[in-house]
């Protein structure tokens, strides 16, 4: 199946995919997040977690770079309330865009 950012999906897709890149794909940490993650006190398995286990809260078209954002709200490994925000590039990938307290 052909995957196209622009493309806009169900929420219950968009998870299915997020969770196929996080257990088998690839997953592009930007600076930015890294450094979110730092103030935040996350680690990538604290998004992972988000990613695997939590629910998609929201979902918004980014025009300026031509793709679907989702933010996944959930519990991190040590069972405080976060989110991370998400965006599919590729069937295989996505790239991590912030974490959210």
């Amino acid at each position: 199946m052909i995957f196209f950012p622009t493309d806009e999906i169900s929420l219950g897709e968009a998870s299915r995919i997020i969770y196929e890149i996080v257990t088998s794909g690839t997953i592009i940490m930007s600076g930015h997040v890294k450094k979110r993650m730092s103030e935040r006190g996350y680690t990538v398995h604290d998004v992972e977690y988000i990613l695997l286990n939590g629910e998609i809260a929201k979902k918004e078209f980014n025009n300026k770079v031509q793709n679907w954002a989702y933010t996944v709200r959930g519990e991190d490994l040590e069972g405080d309330a976060g989110g991370v925000v998400t965006a599919i590039i590729e069937r295989r990938s996505a790239v991590i865009i912030t974490v959210l307290s």
